[in-house]
């Protein structure tokens, strides 16, 4: 009983189909985890492509800073150290991210799929909720709660599921789309500033297309409610024409609602400064602000396979290129004809059908025309996951559709069936014409669901039947479509124990070397990475990254130097030279694939913990040290042969000259192929087919002059894998060249025959980059000697933000370091701060400072750009709402009390008289 009167109880009866909503969302998702045998009813996980390689990774490196000692300003762990701060904003930032902390590191992927299933709840809840609460709707029933469940479950998140950090967008845009309708119609803005607010800090990407959105849904909304002279209350006229403008102006809605709508958009930013700003200035060194403005106007598909991909069970759209790039725009098939019948209501007026109209067409022209595309994405391209906006145009939609389902009985029953039959044969068109994305599924789901709908709002249009009863089946059968239409294509496949079961071994075996080394700040790689970001998944230093907010030129000098890469925001290690080991400051690397021999004159096998072998570096390098002032002027921006780049880097530093020798070829046989007719040593080969589309390859034959470790380097887009091995056969090893990268084949003996199989997977002509290096041991270890001995900094502190300790100079030189430069990093020399002269960026990258003869304390700090200002912009916004939504009214409640009490007097005292006079009349 004393439940039944509680508060809470009362707030769920009032939202009873918000609730109906979140939890048949649930349902539907606890559905998809039972048909891909997801955790608890098997051991597949909700990871896949960057969830798999990033955004798993990263949330498991947040859980290990929630629950341990690491800050969220700066990461050591991925590549090479970076701001986590810029991650953190980009991937991490929702709230409900928190919730982790319940899980475990171990953990992570289900944490994620409830985060999902989660947010996916929410939407559905707050598009109810919106229907509910908006004053063009006031609806709160089964109908408003089946409409929550469609946008929930609309195309964008069949698609975009996995990129878990946008769906906050999904789940704030109806609270967001309520407070700008609240704003226009003279109500409290404090909805719209709390939702856009937390929407800032929880993706910045979301919230500036969301502001796009809300920009022009507000003037769409304003001129389909109002007109351009619509006044909050009537003036008398004045014969001055300033004063009568001044008035006018006064009580005008337009301004006024435009001021407020500015006004409280401007303070939202303002108070999520602390986030923006930050993130402003890391995606300043980033990939994802590199961009040009397209010169020519183009678009991107026909009206027809734009219409046809309204249908249900469509083959999601992920990929930027390509004949099938649409938008993810599905959001119910009686959505699509609720839509259409929109037009045919009487009691909506022209206006408010006109401003719906452009705002979808507005939306489809963004999604079509290059120049718009370019600006909803940020003034930029996205690399994949085209159209990341179109749950908005869902949204339109759908509340479009929700408006005509409530003046479904203004619509005839014949304009039904009219509707109904021709959706259908729309259907069946596509299935002649065969458009984009559709598939056999997409046509009988689609064709079967318009017969469905159809019959049921014919129902719903006939007085003769209950309308809750008649409600209450279109609700089911809502669900029965986004079950039936969705469930089929997610793609979910990735077990668990493939992805976590290891990670207890390696725990072990980093906690020991840990207390070898005495510090956790040591840099270490594995030799077989499964996700491209391993280093933040087991928690380690390494040099590997794939991130957004990853620094693009340290990306560019990676991929340069001969690392797995796609050159502008990942870079992946696979066994490389020790020179750029030595660069890089790796001092172990680990064995996980037990598919390779490290060479002993270089690496040292120390632990060991089940399928994990540490190596120590035997030529380790710290994390800064002395190298020669030549290195300012080293150019790495050319990308082609690795060997010759890194080279080129040991002789700039150290002075020392051929680090690498060459590795000559001395046959090559041809399949297929004409003779390359060139030079064998000039590395970069065109091929010609003798029999155009037959299968063709070439297998080239090298022979060492000495016994030294051999690395190869090839690069084609037209070969996917070579095969090394060696005349006596008992050598063999294999890679897949999709991502060029340096290739260790380890040592060989002077003389050895090996050969190189390359297929030619693609291509009649085409290309094949070969490059091929011995490391010269007695030159690399004569350069080695040169940085250990004379410059090598000896670490005293180190922590995420800070690094102290001291150098020697013997001359004039630079303090070259593998920290990747940053505008957040301060360098202190002798307690001095570095002036801008003084600071090098190696190779446009890497973080280096100029140093005098002599023995000098050496410090690095990082200060987060933008955090210090940002928080000030933030107090100072919360100052102002506190203001105007605290303060104001307390003001204005104390005026209108005095005026009251002003006017209560003055009649009593006209009372008074009249009496008085009465009393004297008499």
């Amino acid at each position: 009983m004393k439940f039944k009167n509680s508060k809470l109880f009362n707030l769920c009866k009032d939202n009873k189909f918000v609730l109906l909503s979140f939890f048949t969302s649930i349902a539907i998702f606890v559905l998809i985890m039972f048909c891909y045998k997801m955790i608890p009813f098997g051991d597949i996980t909700i990871l896949r492509m960057d969830l798999y390689h990033q955004y798993g990774p990263l949330f498991a490196e947040y859980y290990d800073r929630l629950v341990g000692s690491g800050g969220l300003i700066y990461s050591w762990q991925s590549g090479g150290g970076g701001s986590f701060l810029g991650n953190f904003f980009n991937y991490l930032s929702s709230p409900l991210s928190l919730l982790i902390v319940f899980f475990g590191h171990k953990n992570t992927p289900e944490a994620i799929a409830f985060l999902i299933m989660l947010k996916g709840a929410l939407s559905s809840g707050t598009f109810t909720y919106y229907l509910k609460a908006s004053d063009e709707f006031k609806k709160h029933n089964a109908l408003s709660a089946g409409f929550g469940l469609l946008y929930a479950y609309s195309g964008y998140f069949v698609a975009y599921y996995w990129n878990l950090m946008w769906l906050d967008g999904m789940v704030l845009l109806p609270l967001i789309v309520l407070g700008i309708e609240r704003i226009i119609n003279g109500k409290s803005a404090k909805l719209y500033v709390a939702s856009l607010t937390i929407l800032m800090i929880s993706s910045y990407y979301m919230a500036y297309m969301v502001c796009i959105f809300a920009t022009l849904y507000a003037l769409c909304y304003y001129f389909g409610k109002y007109s351009f002279g619509t006044k909050i209350k009537d003036v008398a006229p004045s014969e001055d024409k300033f004063t009568q403008i001044k008035n006018n102006l006064k009580t005008a809605l337009l301004p006024r609602a435009a001021g407020k709508f500015i006004l409280f958009s401007i303070l939202s930013g303002g108070l999520a400064a602390v986030a923006l700003l930050p993130t402003v200035y890391a995606l300043s060194s980033c990939s994802a602000t590199s961009g040009t403005f397209p010169t020519e106007l183009s678009t991107y598909y026909k009206i027809f396979d734009f219409l046809a991909n309204h249908l249900a069970s469509l083959k999601p759209t992920i990929r930027s290129s390509g004949d099938d790039v649409l938008p993810n725009i599905f959001c119910g098939i009686g959505t699509v004809m609720l839509a259409i019948l929109y037009l045919y209501t009487k009691s909506i007026s022209l206006k408010e059908k006109l401003s719906k109209a452009v705002l979808l067409v507005l939306l489809y022209l963004s999604f079509n025309l290059n120049y718009l595309n370019y600006i909803w994405h940020g003034f930029h391209f996205p690399n994949d996951l085209p159209y990341r906006f179109s749950y908005a145009y869902s949204f339109v939609l759908l509340i479009v559709a929700f408006k005509a389902l409530m003046k479904i009985r203004e619509i005839t029953g014949r304009e039904i069936l009219n509707i109904g039959i021709g959706v259908s044969i729309f259907i069946v068109l596509v299935q002649e014409i065969e458009s984009k994305n559709v598939n056999e599924n997409t046509i009988v789901i689609s064709l079967v669901f318009a017969v469905i709908y159809t019959i049921v709002l014919y129902l719903l249009n006939n007085k003769k039947f209950q309308t809750s009863a008649v409600a209450s089946l279109l609700f089911c059968c809502m669900f029965a479509e986004v079950a039936i239409a969705d469930t089929n294509n997610f793609d979910i496949d990735q077990p668990k124990t493939s992805y976590t079961a290891d990670y207890k071994n390696f725990r072990a075996l980093k906690e020991k070397l840990d207390s070898v080394e005495r510090t956790t700040h040591y840099r270490m790689e594995l030799t077989d990475l499964r996700t491209r970001m391993d280093p933040c998944w087991y928690n380690y230093n390494g040099v590997s990254t794939f991130s957004s907010m990853a620094y693009e030129k340290a990306a560019n000098l990676h991929y340069n130097l001969g690392m797995f890469g796609n050159y502008i925001n990942s870079y992946t290690y696979n066994p490389q030279t020790p020179v750029y080991n030595a660069m890089f400051s790796l001092k172990y690397l680990v064995d996980n694939s037990n598919k390779i021999t490290l060479n002993k004159n270089l690496y040292k096998a120390t632990y060991k913990a089940d399928k994990f072998t540490a190596y120590e570096n035997l030529y380790y390098l710290p994390i800064a040290y002395c190298v020669n002032s030549d290195i300012e002027f080293w150019d790495a921006s050319t990308s082609g042969n690795p060997f010759e780049l890194q080279s080129n880097y040991f002789e700039s530093a150290t002075g020392v000259k051929d680090v690498f020798d060459d590795v000559p070829i001395t046959d090559v046989v041809y399949s297929n192929l004409l003779d390359f007719g060139a030079d064998y040593d000039t590395g970069l080969y065109n091929y010609f087919k003798e029999v155009d589309g037959e299968p063709a390859s070439f297998t080239m034959t090298i022979t060492p002059k000495k016994t030294e470790n051999i690395y190869i380097y090839l690069k084609s887009d037209n070969v996917d894998e070579i095969t090394v091995r060696n005349e006596a056969g008992d050598f063999t090893v294999t890679q897949n060249t999709d991502e060029e990268y340096v290739l260790d084949i380890g040592e060989h003996e002077a003389g050895e025959i090996l050969y190189i199989d390359v297929p030619i997977e693609s291509g009649d002509v085409g290309y094949v980059d070969v490059y091929l290096a011995g490391l010269n041991e007695t030159n690399f270890k004569k350069g080695y000697e040169i940085l250990n001995d004379n410059g090598a900094m000896e670490v005293a502190s180190f922590t995420d933000t800070k690094i102290n300790g001291t150098v020697t100079a013997d001359e004039e030189c630079i303090l070259y370091t593998s920290i990747n430069y940053d505008d957040s990093w301060t360098v202190f020399v002798d307690g001095k701060e570095a002036g801008i002269n003084d600071i090098v960026k190696v190779g446009g990258a890497l973080l280096a400072v100029k140093l005098a003869p002599g023995t000098h304390d050496i410090t690095f700090k990082y200060n987060a750009r933008g955090l210090v200002p940002g928080a000030i912009i933030s107090v100072v916004s919360l100052l102002i709402l506190v203001f105007i939504f605290v303060v104001m009214p307390k003001m204005s409640t104390k005026v209108k009390t005095k005026e009251e009490v002003v006017t209560d007097e003055t009649t009593i005292t006209e009372n008074e008289e009249t009496v008085s006079v009465e009393v004297k009349t008499e």
